[in-house]
């Protein structure tokens, strides 16, 4: 009798390992030769349709740049666009991360563009600014895992205006890996 239900245990307990390592291997990232690229995320040059409330932004990248750094790694300038297509007046900070083919982050809260991250005048409506926020890249290892693919992840976030609370949006896009070579 023990071997009966010890054969029934095992046999559900690969039925659920099995289920996991499906499930691990049907997500939406391609390994191939494109890296870390996500067949869902739009590309850079794609408009991210941001809504929470009354807030409604559209943001673009307008541009991005990169240039050896002082301290051997790399610098990575990134303009992304916003425009108030709300009703209300609304003042943007954001920070970016990228993350490499690797899945090693770079930047993010508290780290791009020197801790202080991006940040727009008060946009009123129909209004837009692009601002300049930065990533380093700290090797040339690093950077070069970039050419194999990317994801620019954007987390931004409302400076309160006249008794306003804080809210927060994120935008992903794919990036495109002929700006790392």
């Amino acid at each position: 009798m023990k071997t009966g239900i010890f054969g029934i245990a095992g046999i559900l307990v690969l039925v659920c390992v099995s289920l996991v390592l499906a499930a691990g291997c049907t997500g939406s990232v391609n390994n191939g030769s494109t890296g870390n690229i996500k067949s869902n995320l739009p590309d850079q040059t794609e408009t991210a349709v941001l809504v929470n409330g009354s807030y409604a932004v559209n943001a673009t990248i307008d541009q991005i740049r990169t240039d050896p750094s002082k301290t051997g790694g790399y610098l990575v300038d990134i303009y992304v666009n916003a425009k108030n297509v709300g009703t209300t007046p609304i003042q943007l900070r954001w920070y970016s991360t990228i993350i490499d083919s690797n899945g090693g982050t770079h930047g993010g809260i508290g780290v791009s563009h020197g801790g202080s991250g991006a940040e727009t005048m008060i946009l009123s409506p129909g209004t837009a600014e692009s601002a300049r926020d930065y990533v380093e890249i700290d090797s040339g290892k690093d950077y070069a895992t970039l050419a194999n693919g990317g994801i620019l992840h954007v987390d931004f976030e409302t400076e309160p205006l006249e008794n306003q609370t804080a809210v927060n949006f994120n935008a992903t896009w794919n990036l495109n890996p002929t700006v790392f070579t």
